[in-house]
Formats: structure tokens, sequence, C-alpha cells
């Protein structure tokens, strides 16, 4: 018997070291312990009235304990306000300072400076704004809406939830409680924000504002131009040089306005 065990043991054990193959492997192994089991118990002559259910309690015993194996390490996803990380502030060559307070907004190579609770809307794409940024209390509540090339809603975030979505696949995701993450069904990123520190957000995303070329904002590189193939974006340039913009009471309700049409 110990034998048959191990056997199994050994076909099943790259999957089950796979968290992604784990359970099919487990009930896998579970049927084919509980028929090696059920064959060793006929061959020694046991009673049949103690066979049947000797050979349906193991497959049972092990996926339950899997479940509740399951429950007790499964991460409960974080809701709520995106709290600050203790990550350094990235470096900027705009010349002008954040003050104490501020709320610094890095887009790809461009950097937005917000003043107060907001809400902030770092950038504009073509005419439609993107992410809005929204301080509660210690904490930062995202904000969206995204047009597609029909000119009809294709989501809505608000405070960190999507509450309306007309494509297919669209998800968020908080990996952790610092960030927020708004994915399509290819687990590409549409909106990303990292909440580094109380001073400072990072911001990337593939902005759609109907039937214009997407505006595409990377850690390194804002992509403009070009044109959809397919939902796929052709040709697109980066953007040149470097933006500083600053957002507060009494300015601009937008900090970069990008015109991509």
């Amino acid at each position: 018997m110990a034998g048959y065990f191990l056997l199994m043991l050994a076909l099943f054990h790259k999957n089950l070291m796979v968290p992604e193959t784990r359970g099919i492997a487990l009930l896998g192994f579970a049927t084919a312990l509980s028929l090696a089991v059920g064959y060793e118990l006929s061959v020694r002559g046991w009673h049949s009235d103690w066979g049947l259910p000797v050979v349906l309690a193991i497959p049972a015993v092990i996926g339950a304990g899997y479940g509740f194996w399951q429950f007790l390490t499964t991460p409960v996803p974080p809701t709520g306000p995106l709290l600050a990380a203790n990550e350094p502030t990235p470096p900027s060559v705009c010349r002008e300072k954040p003050e104490a307070g501020d709320l610094v907004m890095f887009l790809g190579t461009s950097r937005v400076i917000g003043k107060g609770p907001g809400p902030f809307v770092p950038l504009l794409a073509t005419d439609c704004p993107t992410v809005k940024l929204i301080r509660r209390g210690s904490g930062l509540m995202v904000e969206a809406f995204g047009i597609d090339n029909t000119n009809s809603f294709a989501y809505a975030v608000r405070e960190n939830r999507l509450e309306l979505v007309t494509v297919t696949g669209l998800k968020t995701r908080r990996p952790d409680p610092s960030t927020f993450i708004l994915a399509d069904r290819f687990n590409h990123e549409v909106i990303y924000v990292r909440y580094l520190n109380p001073g400072a957000v990072r911001m990337r995303g593939r902005f759609l504002c109907g039937a214009n070329p997407q505006v595409v904002v990377r850690d390194e590189v804002t992509l403009v131009g070009g044109f959809r193939m397919r939902g796929v974006q052709i040709g697109q340039r980066p953007t040149r040089g470097h933006i500083c913009a600053r957002l507060g009471p009494g300015g601009p309700p937008y900090g970069i306005h990008v015109q991509n049409g």
C-alpha cells in the first residue's frame, strides 16, 4: 500500500507544486488513491459494505482539507482607500518643487503637482478626462471612466470599485493596499495607480477617447498617434520632453492635456 501511495505522489508531484494546477492534480491524486485503496481492500477480502464508504471518504476528506487550507491561506483583497506605501518619490527634472502636503502625480516623464484634497485630474486625453484622484483622510480614492471608439461608455470606476463595464473581461485588482489596477481580459493594464508615499503617486495606463488614438502612459514614456487595427494600436510615437503642471484651488481643472486626435 505504501508503494501505491509513493508512486502516485511521484506522478502528481510536479502539478501539486504549481498553484494553477494544484486543485486538479489533488483531485486526480485523491481519485487514484481511493481506487488503489479499493483494490487493496478487495484483494484482502474486506467486507463489501466497508469498501465503498472508504473509497468515497478518501477524496471527500482530501477535498475538504484542501478547501479549508485554501480558506485559511488565501489573502483577502484590500478594499477601501489606497494606503500610502513607504517608497521614495521618483526624481523629477521640473524646476518647481512641491510644498509640504502637495500630492505629486508622475505620468511617464511628466509630473503634475496637486494642492489640497483634490479631486485631481492629472491627464486629459484629447477631450476626455482620464483618472481622477481624491484624497480621503490618509488614503486615496481612484475614479475614472472610459469612452470606446463608438463614443459609448466602456467602464466607470468610483471609489476604487468597478461600477459600470460594457467591455468583456475588464476587472479590477488590488494586489496590495497601495495599488489599484484595472486590467483587460488579457490581464494588460488599462489603469495603474500606485500610492508611493503620502506625497507621490505613480500612474500609467491606456486611455481612449472615442475614435481618437489611444494615449498610452508608461513609466518611461508617453505614446500618442498611430491608428487602431482590430483593437491594437499601431504606429505610435513618443512625446518629447517633460511636462510640468500644477493643480489646486483656483487653478486649471486638468494637469496635462494631450491632444491626440
